[in-house]
This record gives structure tokens, sequence and C-alpha cells, in this order.
């Protein structure tokens, strides 16, 4: 009697675990095949080519958060995989990456992913539910919903934004979770107030932001290059007011430019010193690039600030003067 009890609550368990895995939510990948190989074994062989090309710094330190960009893996890989081979051998646990959308007109605000996971070919990449809950409740900005993840337009087209870093993510880190959030709306205060939230509700050093970017679109290669140098020179400055201004101006482009900004005020508010440029390269580095309608690219690590006992708060000559200049504009 008491084995077939075992044997029936066994059997119970099994059907239980059966139904919860049915039950879950995945979003499915929607560029594998195009942006990306949809083989695994093929998939895993060209990540792992790319980051074998890539180097590591080891003087970045502790990491706080990435920008990376989202393009096809034949034009944007080799750029990716410098800042993704970073990550290698740190113990990180949480991902949050922030995308823009790029299918759907979204309200005012982030879309935090309602689900359960998010599908690549080398397997389900969870999502950090109990996280996603809480930044969803720190107000009326933030909502836990499929909306910008899941949508696609008639002929099948998907977001690419976030999906196209979980393979590299997934090469590097082996098991992480995921906070998948995507920005319709980049202006200044929805980008600060993620910034500023997601710094609060990040509890210790196994989480990094990933912010998902192009940069310059569709112009000639030595324009697309000093737009882009530029604008980087304001991110490894964290001049985000800067780079807000120019990028709403046109002066400068970025489809990611809400997420960018958002990971420079979290990794600020984090402990984050100056960001630095670790590679910087355009669609017509490629062997399949056309140069004269380039799409530019970069990688970049923000990295927490080395504490000096004593002199958490000090500043220097320089760094007073410039604060001066910074307020000195604002005033104008």
């Amino acid at each position: 009697m008491l084995k077939h009890s075992a044997t029936v609550f066994v059997a119970c368990a099994l059907l239980l675990t059966g139904c919860l895995a049915q039950d879950a939510k995945k979003r499915q990948a929607v560029v594998a095949g195009s942006f990306y190989p949809s083989d695994p074994g093929l998939l895993s062989r060209m990540v792992d080519d790319y980051l074998n090309a890539a180097k590591a710094d080891s003087s970045l330190g502790d990491i706080l958060g990435l920008v990376v960009p989202h393009a096809g893996y034949v034009y944007s890989g080799p750029v990716a995989a410098a800042g993704f081979v970073q990550l290698k051998g740190k113990k990180i646990d949480r991902v949050i990456l922030i995308a823009p959308s790029h299918v759907e007109r979204l309200a005012p605000g982030a879309a935090i992913y309602d689900g359960d996971y998010y599908q690549t070919p080398l397997g389900d990449v969870p999502v950090d539910t109990a996280f996603a809950r809480k930044l969803a409740a720190i107000g009326p900005l933030f909502q836990l919903t499929g909306a910008g993840h899941e949508t696609r337009t008639q002929d099948g087209r998907g977001e690419h934004a976030i999906e196209v870093q979980l393979p590299f993510l997934q090469r590097v880190l082996g098991s992480f979770k995921i906070v998948p959030i995507v920005v319709g709306d980049q202006r200044y205060q929805t980008c600060r107030s993620l910034g500023i939230a997601l710094a609060g509700l990040i509890d210790g050093p196994n989480t990094v932001i990933i912010a998902s970017s192009d940069l310059a679109h569709f112009h000639d290669y030595a324009q697309t290059v000093a737009m882009d140098t530029r604008l980087l020179a304001a991110v490894s400055e964290g001049d985000y007011l800067g780079v807000v201004r120019n990028l709403e101006r046109g002066v400068w482009e970025a489809c990611g430019g809400g997420p960018i900004v958002a990971t420079m005020m979290a990794a600020e508010r984090l402990g984050g010193g100056q960001a630095r440029v670790i590679k910087q390269a355009n669609s017509g580095d490629s062997v399949a690039g056309d140069r004269t309608r380039v799409v530019g690219y970069a990688a970049v690590a923000f990295t927490k600030s080395p504490s000096v006992p004593g002199q958490e708060y000090a500043l220097g000559k320089a760094e007073q003067d410039r604060l001066l200049e910074i307020a000195g504009k604002s005033v104008e």
C-alpha cells in the first residue's frame, strides 16, 4: 500500500510539473535564421569565434553595465563580442537588458516582459520575474506586459534588440536570469526614472545592465565615424545631458539612446566611474558592408570606481572647474 501511494505521488508530481511547464510563458525567437543562425551548433561556433577573436581587458575591474550593438551578427558581431568577452569569468546572476522598440509604438515608459522565458536556439533563458515585478511596482511608467516583446508585423517581423544579445550571454555566462525591458519613450524623464529605479533595486555585485543600441544610421563612412566619435566621447565623460540634448536635436544618432542614458545614470548611482569605449566600428568595416550607407556600432563598459578610504567624495581642482562649467552652461 505504501509503495503504491509513493508511485501515485510521483506520478502526480510529474503531471503537475508538466502542467506548470506548459503554462510557462515563453517569448519565441523571431530573428533566428536572419540576424543569426538558427542551427544551435552553427550559432555556438559563430559566437565562440567572435568571442575568441575579442580581447578581455583585465584592468576594467567590476563591470556595472555595457553598451553593445544589435545588428545582424555578420555586421556587428565582432563589436558585440568585444563587449561581452569582458564578462567572461565573472559571477553574473542577473542581466538587465534595455532596448528600444523597432516594431511597435509603445505607450510612454518602459515595457517589462511579463513572461517566464526568452527563447533562443541555444535554449530558454529564464526571466527574473521577482525583480520584474518589483520594478513594475515602482510607478506608472513601468508596465509588466508582452507589448514590445512579442508583437510581430504583418510580414512576421519581430523585435530583435534583446533577442540578439542572448546567444552571446549564453556562451559567456552559462546560467543566469534576465530582466527584458523595451523602452518606447526615450525622453529624458523616462530614462532618468528607469536609471534611478534600477540603481535602487540592484542589491549586489552580480547584476550587469546591458544597453542595446546601434549608433548613426545610413550616412557615409566618414560622417558616421565623426558622429559616433563625438557621441562616445560624451558617454565616456558621463555627460548624459549632452547625449540627450544632441540626440533630440539629431546632431548624433542612436536608436537605443534612451537605454544608453538609463544605463549611464544607473551605473553612476551604483558607484560607476568613467565609461570606457572598448571598440568602435560600423557596418562598412564588415566584408559585406557598403561604405556609402553604414550603421555605427560600439562596445562600451561602465565600471565601478575604486574606493579610496577617506576620499569617497573628494573632488580635484579639474573636477571642480568642470562642474562649474556645466552649471554655467545649464544656467545659460
